[in-house]
C-alpha cells in the first residue's frame, strides 16, 4: 500500500469521525495547556548562559565569597551646574538612607556616606564624608569638590571628573528566584518622588539590576504590543489570501490551537519567558498558517472545479501530506541546530518552535479537515490575477531559465566575494536601545563614568592573612595601576588604596605616606583599625575574604566591543602569568568580559548547528524523495538565500552580532518549506509526462500561489518583530525577513529554471 492510500485512509477515518477527533484534541489541548501557568519568570543576563562556562564559572565563585555582584544605581543630574550644591547633596543624602531600604540591599555607597578617614593625634576618624548640609556655605562646597576629586575610591565610582553626575550604588544580594522586579519597583517609586521633589535634578535609574530586569520588561512589552497586532494581521491575511470568512476563521482556529499547547509544554519543561521566547509563538503562527494555507487553498480550489467538499479535503491532503510533514520536520531541524549553541534562552525559544511545528502539523491533518467538514466553508475561488501572473511566470522562466541561472549565479558570486569583509562582533550594552529611557540613563553613564558595567579581579594570597603581607599589597597595586594604563578602564580600586590612605593619614597627611608599608603587622592593624571604626554594612567584607587570604578588586570598564573585551583580557591573562609570581588569580571577570566568550563559543556551536542541519535537511529531502538529484538540487535554493542576504548586509556593514548568527538557523528550516512543496508537485507533474513548460505550469497553478502566501505570512511575522524593545529580536526579525523574501524569489526564479534543466527526468509516479 502507498503513501497516498494510507493518507486517504487517514484522512477518510478523520472525516468520519470528525466530532470526536475534534473533542478528543480540545480535550488534550487543554490538559497540555495547562503547563503554561509554570512558564517562569526570566533571571535577566544569567538565562543567557550556560552553568558550566568557565568565566560564568568564576563569576559564581566570586559570588560565593564576596556576595552576589549586582548592583542598582541611582543616577544624580543636577539640570545646571555640579553635584556640590546643597539641594543636590540635600537630595543624595535623602536618597542615601532611604536606598537602604531598597529589597535585597546589602551595602549603599554615594559621595554623602563615603568613608572618609582623618586623624585626630593618635586617633583615627573615620566617617560620612559629608555629615551635614544644612551646615554647608560656598567655601566648604568648594573644598569638598577638591577633596572629592583627588579620592580614588571616589571618582569614576560615585563621582564623574566632571563632577556633574553622581551615583548612588546600591549592592544586592537577590535569590536567583526572585529576580530584580521588587528592587526595581522600589527604586522607581523613589525616582518619580524625587524627580517630583526636586524638579532641578535629574533622578533615574541605572547598574547591571536594571539591565537585567530589562529582559523581564522587555518581554512583557513585547508581548502585549506585538501579539495582538499581529494577530489582526494574520487575520486579514488569511481572508485575502483565501477569499473565505470561514476558511479565514478555521485557519485562526488552528494556528490558535497550535501556540495554546506548545506554550503549556515548555511550561511542564519549565522554559523561562525570556525575550526570545517572544518569537516562538510568532514563528509557530507562521508555520500553522502556512500549512492551513496550503491545505485549504488547494481543497477550496478543488471545490471551485467541481468536487465535492470531502473528496477536495481528500485529494489536498494526499498532495500535502508528505510536504506538510517534511516542512514540519525540516523546521524543527533547523531550530534544533540552535541547541548547538550556548545560550540557553535560544534553545528554549528554537525548541519552543520545534515543540510547535510537531503541533501545527498534527493538529493541520486531524483538527483542521475535522472542522472543514463540520463549518459551512465554501470556495470563492483564487484571484484571477495572481493565478494569471503565475502563468505568465511559468512561461518566462521555461523561456528565459538559463538567464535565470547565469544572472542568479552571477549575483551571487559578487555578493559572496563579500563575506570575507563580515566579522563577528557583538555589544551587549546595546540590547535594549530601543527604550527610549535606557538609552538616555545609557547616555548618561557612558559619557561620564566609561559604562555602568564593573569587573572584578580576584588575586590570592594563598595563605590566611596573607593580604596584610606588603608583598602581596604591592602586587595587588601594581596590577592596579597597570590596568589604569589601559584604553579600556576607567578607575581601580583595591585594598591596597585602603592601606595607602590610612598609612597617608597616620602620618600627618604628608603625600609620600601615601605608599603601602614595609611592615606586616601594620598592615594588619590598620586592616583592623578601619573595620573597628566604620558604620554597619560600610566593612570590607565586599573586598576580602574572612580569612584574609584573598582580595578583590573593584573595577569600572569603558563601554568596548565584544573583539576589544577578548583582546583586553588576553593582555590581562598575559600580565598576570608574567608577573603574579607565587600569587594566584583566575584573571578579571564579569558580563563584560563573560559574554563575548558566550557569543564566541555559541556561534562556534552554530556553525556546527548549521553543518548538522543543512545535511539532515538535505538528506531527509533526497530520501523522502527518493531522489538523490532532487536532494543535490535543493542544496542550491536553500544556500543562495543565505550567501544574498549576507552579502547584502556586508554591503551596509562589516558587523555581525551573535542575533545575526542565530538567524540563519531560525530560517534555514523555515526557507527550505517552499522546496519542499515545490520538489513534491514537480515529482507528481513529471510522473504524469507533461511537457516541460506544462510541468512548471503545473507546478505554479497547485503550489506557486501558497508559497506566495505562506512566505507572505512568514515575511510580516518577522517584520513584526522590528516593533520588539529587545534589541536581538529586532535584528533577528529584519534579518531573517530578509532571507526569506530573498528566498521567494529564489524559489520562484531560480528553482524551477534548476528542475528545467537538471531535474527533468522520465519518473514513475511514486508520491
Amino acid at each position: 500500500m502507498n503513501i497516498e492510500n494510507l493518507v486517504e485512509k487517514f484522512c477518510r477515518f478523520i472525516i468520519s469521525h470528525k466530532k470526536k477527533t475534534l473533542a478528543i484534541g480540545l480535550i488534550l489541548i487543554a490538559i497540555i495547556t495547562s503547563g503554561a501557568r509554570f512558564l517562569e519568570t526570566p533571571t535577566g543576563y544569567r538565562a543567557f548562559v550556560e552553568n558550566d562556562q568557565p568565566n560564568y564559572a568564576d563569576i559564581l565563585d566570586l559570588e560565593e565569597k564576596y556576595g552576589m555582584i549586582d548592583t542598582l544605581s541611582f543616577v544624580i543630574q543636577p539640570n545646571d551646574g555640579d553635584i556640590f550644591q546643597k539641594d543636590v547633596l540635600k537630595l543624595t543624602k535623602e536618597l542615601t538612607e532611604i536606598s537602604w531600604q531598597t529589597p535585597h540591599s546589602t551595602r549603599v555607597n554615594s559621595i554623602t556616606n563615603h568613608q572618609y578617614t582623618t586623624v585626630n593625634g593618635d586617633d583615627i576618624n573615620i566617617s560620612d564624608f559629608i555629615e551635614n548640609v544644612d551646615t554647608l556655605n560656598d567655601s566648604d562646597l568648594k573644598n569638598l569638590k577638591e577633596i572629592a576629586l583627588k579620592e580614588k575610591t571616589i571618582v569614576n565610582f560615585i563621582l564623574s571628573e566632571s563632577a556633574r553626575v553622581g551615583f548612588i550604588n546600591i549592592y544586592l544580594d537577590v535569590p536567583s528566584e526572585e529576580g530584580f522586579e521588587d528592587p526595581i519597583n522600589f527604586a522607581e517609586e523613589q525616582k518619580k518622588i524625587f524627580n517630583e521633589k526636586y524638579p532641578e535634578i535629574f533622578v533615574t535609574v541605572a547598574g547591571s539590576a536594571r539591565y537585567s530586569h530589562n529582559f523581564q520588561t522587555a518581554a512583557r512589552t513585547d508581548a502585549t504590543t506585538m501579539y495582538p497586532g499581529f494577530l489582526i494581521l494574520i487575520i486579514v491575511l488569511a481572508y485575502v489570501f483565501l477569499r473565505s470568512a470561514l476558511a479565514s476563521m478555521l485557519s485562526l482556529i488552528i494556528i490558535f490551537l497550535s501556540i495554546l499547547p506548545s506554550m503549556g509544554t515548555v511550561g511542564w519543561l519549565g522554559f523561562e519567558a525570556q525575550p526570545p521566547l517572544i518569537m516562538a509563538p510568532i514563528i509557530i503562527l507562521t508555520i500553522a498558517l502556512a500549512h492551513c494555507i496550503h491545505i485549504l487553498s488547494i481543497a477550496l480550489t478543488n471545490m471551485s472545479e467541481g468536487m465535492n467538499k470531502e473528496t477536495a479535503m481528500i485529494e489536498s491532503l494526499k498532495i500535502n501530506f508528505i510536504p506538510v510533514f517534511l516542512t514540519s520536520f525540516t523546521t524543527a531541524v533547523g531550530m534544533a541546530g540552535v541547541n548547538f549553541g550556548k545560550i540557553p534562552a535560544f534553545s528554549e525559544m528554537a525548541n519552543t518552535v520545534v515543540i510547535g511545528s510537531g503541533y501545527s502539523f498534527i493538529l493541520a491533518v486531524t483538527l483542521l479537515p475535522a472542522l472543514f467538514m463540520i463549518m459551512p466553508v465554501q470556495s470563492h475561488g483564487k484571484p484571477t490575477f495572481v493565478l494569471g501572473a503565475l502563468r505568465k511566470l511559468g512561461s518566462l522562466i521555461y523561456n528565459f531559465k538559463y538567464y535565470f541561472i547565469v544572472f542568479i549565479g552571477l549575483a551571487s558570486i559578487l555578493l559572496a566575494n563579500l563575506l570575507p569583509n563580515l566579522y563577528f562582533d557583538d555589544d551587549f550594552d546595546s540590547y535594549f536601545d530601543r527604550v527610549d529611557d535606557w538609552v538616555e540613563v545609557k547616555n548618561i553613564v557612558n559619557d561620564e563614568f566609561g559604562s555602568s558595567f564593573f569587573i572584578f579581579a580576584n588575586i590570592s594570597s594563598e595563605q590566611t592573612d596573607g593580604i596584610t603581607s606588603p608583598e602581596y599589597l604591592e602586587k595587588v597595586d601594581e596590577f592596579a595601576k597597570w590596568l589604569e594604563e589601559q584604553d579600556e578602564i576607567a578607575t581601580v580600586t583595591t585594598i591596597a588604596d585602603v592601606i595607602k590612605t590610612l598609612n597617608q593619614n597616620m602620618n600627618g597627611g604628608f603625600e609620600e605616606y601615601y605608599s603601602i608599608p614595609d611592615d606586616k603587622s601594620l598592615n594588619a592593624q590598620y586592616f583592623l583599625l578601619y573595620e573597628f571604626s566604620v558604620p554597619y554594612g560600610m566593612d570590607l567584607k565586599n573586598q576580602m575574604t574572612a580569612d584574609k587570604a584573598e582580595s578583590r578588586m573593584l573595577i569600572r570598564m569603558n563601554m568596548i566591543t565584544s573583539r576589544e573585551s577578548i583582546l583586553f583580557n588576553d593582555r590581562v591573562n598575559l600580565w598576570l602569568n608574567e608577573n603574579l609570581g607565587s600569587f594566584k588569580s583566575r584573571g578579571v571577570v564579569g558580563i563584560p568580559i563573560m559574554m563575548p566568550y558566550v557569543y564566541r563559543e555559541n556561534t562556534d556551536g552554530l556553525i556546527r548547528g548549521l553543518i548538522f542541519s543543512f545535511s539532515l535537511i538535505v538528506i531527509v529531502i533526497g530520501a523522502s524523495l527518493r531522489s538523490f538529484r532532487f536532494g543535490l538540487i535543493s542544496i542550491v535554493p536553500n544556500i543562495v538565500p543565505f550567501v544574498l542576504s549576507y552579502g547584502i548586509l556586508a554591503m551596509f556593514t562589516h558587523i555581525v552580532s551573535f542575533s545575526h548568527t542565530v538567524s540563519i538557523l531560525i530560517s534555514i528550516g523555515l526557507v527550505v518549506d517552499a522546496t519542499i512543496h515545490f520538489l513534491t508537485k514537480f515529482k507528481k507533474a513529471s510522473s504524469l509526462n507533461l511537457s516541460q513548460e506544462d510541468t512548471i505550469q503545473y507546478c505554479f497553478k497547485y503550489v506557486g500561489y501558497p508559497i506566495i502566501i505562506a512566505s507572505v505570512c512568514l515575511l510580516s511575522g518577522f517584520l513584526f518583530l522590528l516593533q520588539s524593545t529587545f534589541m536581538t529580536n529586532y535584528i533577528l526579525g529584519g534579518m531573517c525577513a530578509l532571507i526569506i523574501m530573498v528566498a521567494l524569489l529564489i524559489d520562484l526564479l531560480l528553482l524551477p529554471s534548476l528542475l528545467l534543466v537538471f531535474g527533468r527526468k522520465k519518473l514513475k509516479q511514486q508520491i
